[in-house]
């Protein structure tokens, strides 16, 4: 019978001309600024033009992701690191056809006597099944978050007009750019209106531009929505619930430029994020 290893080998063997996966690590500093809603309802239109995507549900101690889609894991990441499955098990099928994988909750990630080269090639395969990696991290600024931004490729900050959360914003940015460059995308998200907006964005990049020298990428904002929250409890979607809603076609206008831009000029994919966590003891 062929062992997991020789599996992985000949997945490899059968994709290794297919492009790596563009990886976007979406953070947002404090809970409640709707970073989980944003990532499943991203990943959905990014599927609904045309690209294949799978959301990692990078929170530690919860499994919101799931939870928005209204679907539930049978298997998680914890059962590649221990449990011997191979990563195309613990894939999960979502609305639309986007797969996710959750975390399966609290948990320190690497323990003693996990096969790391094992791991990696598991999340090798991964890589070549996805156009798009969304990756949602937890609230807040703890070590796994700002390991997942040091090693991210791309990044993308949810801040919302609170003075916390753009506070937040400044300190993740400040973490993201420890290590390899990036491209950092920012959305506004819960502001009245397009001047509420342009207002928060224009002193953010101010102070981030002065203060660490870096240019951000302006993705746009979304409104408050009664809608929104109204999705979240029914566990639907606003993207499928209310497709023809101003919410859903803002969400839509910034998948799709995402999608435009190149990727990073070094794309190392999702495999390149975890070899960089694990030199770095990146999620203890």
């Amino acid at each position: 019978m062929m062992d997991q290893a020789e599996s992985l080998r000949k997945l490899v063997s059968q994709k290794n001309k297919i492009k790596r996966s563009r990886v976007i690590t979406i953070t947002g500093g404090k809970g409640g600024i709707g970073k989980t809603c944003i990532s499943v309802n991203l990943s959905l239109g990014l599927k609904k033009l045309g690209y294949n995507v799978t959301i990692i549900d990078a929170d530690l101690g919860f499994s919101n992701v799931e939870i928005e889609l209204g679907v539930t894991s049978k298997y998680t990441l914890l059962d590649v690191l221990y449990n011997n499955k191979m990563i195309t098990e613990v894939i999960n099928e979502g609305p639309l056809g986007v797969k996710y994988i959750s975390s399966g909750g609290d948990f320190n990630l690497i323990k003693e006597g996990v096969d790391l080269s094992l791991f990696l090639n598991n999340i090798k395969i991964l890589d070549y099944y996805s156009d798009f990696i969304i990756i949602d991290t937890g609230a807040g600024l703890n070590n796994v978050v700002s390991n997942f931004l040091k090693a991210a490729d791309e990044v993308l900050l949810i801040v919302t007009p609170e003075p916390t959360s753009i506070m937040d914003a400044y300190t993740l940015t400040k973490y993201s750019l420890v290590g390899e460059s990036k491209k950092i995308n920012v959305v506004i998200n819960r502001v009245k209106n397009f001047d509420e907006y342009r207002k928060i964005y224009d002193r953010f990049e101010t102070v981030v531009k002065n203060y660490l020298g870096v240019s951000l990428i302006d993705l746009g904002y979304l409104e408050n929505d009664e809608k929104m929250m109204e999705c979240i409890i029914e566990q639907n979607p606003i993207v499928l619930k209310y497709e023809n809603s101003k919410t859903s076609k803002k969400i839509l206008q910034i998948a799709a430029q995402i999608a435009n831009q190149p990727p990073p000029v070094e794309n190392k994919g999702l495999w390149g994020i975890f070899s960089r966590l694990i030199n770095r003891g990146g999620f203890r």
